[in-house]
């Protein structure tokens, strides 16, 4: 198996499958790298759909902008931001977590004032600050299953480039707390691995303090 530099080393963006099934035990690997991804206050606000059924890809497939590798993929992966994850009962639940677990002990600042934070617990999250920590949050629990994919051999491409989120919702059935933002193609690549795109310098992307 890759190590992890070397899976971000390899990755690709994957748009043509194999026929090759994708077992049970891979799909879990990859659910369980989500599970164990890191997220604001720990609400891990995610929740995933998988998609092994032909008429299900299909309409996925339409949804998508008619990408057919979406259809030819053996699993498909449809990765939502659970904005339930942000209600003042779940906030209570993670900062009793918090507590049980001693990490209360390490936070400082206005962190470590306890009543602060029991106080602003109570209060509800704005909606739309409460939509945005959910889907950041859940773009790193999808690069852990991306990563993990590359590590077992598997190939993925992030797909954000549907018409209606509501129609995914209402394919699967998904309540309106469930807002799907990537879906997500497994399988095994078919030919040849695609050329690393190109990526800018570390100087254009790192700024020394001080300089502008």
């Amino acid at each position: 198996m890759l190590t992890v530099l070397e899976a971000i080393q390899q990755r690709r963006s994957i748009r043509a499958f194999s026929s090759q099934d994708v077992s049970d035990e891979m799909v879990a690997q990859l659910l369980e790298a989500a599970r164990l991804a890191p997220s604001g206050s720990n609400r891990q606000p995610w929740s995933f759909v998988v998609v092994k059924d032909a008429a299900a890809k299909k309409e996925l497939r339409r949804i998508c902008a008619g990408q057919h590798f979406i259809e030819q993929a053996p699993v498909v992966i449809v990765c939502c931001a659970n904005l339930n994850r942000y209600s003042v009962e779940e906030k209570k639940k993670r900062r009793r977590e918090f507590r049980e677990s001693g990490v209360d002990k390490t936070l400082s600042g206005r962190f470590a004032d306890q009543k602060l934070m029991e106080t602003l617990d109570a209060q509800p999250v704005p909606a739309e600050t409460a939509k945005l920590g959910a889907i950041a949050n859940t773009y790193i629990a999808i690069e852990h299953i991306v990563l993990t994919a590359t590590a077992l051999g598997l190939g993925t491409c992030w797909i954000g480039g549907f018409d209606d989120a509501a129609e995914i919702r209402r394919l699967f059935g998904l309540e309106a707390s469930l807002l799907p933002v990537i879906v997500l193609p497994v399988g095994y690549p078919e030919g040849k691995l695609p050329a690393p795109r190109p990526r800018l310098k570390r100087e254009d992307i790192v700024m020394e303090q001080g300089k502008k």
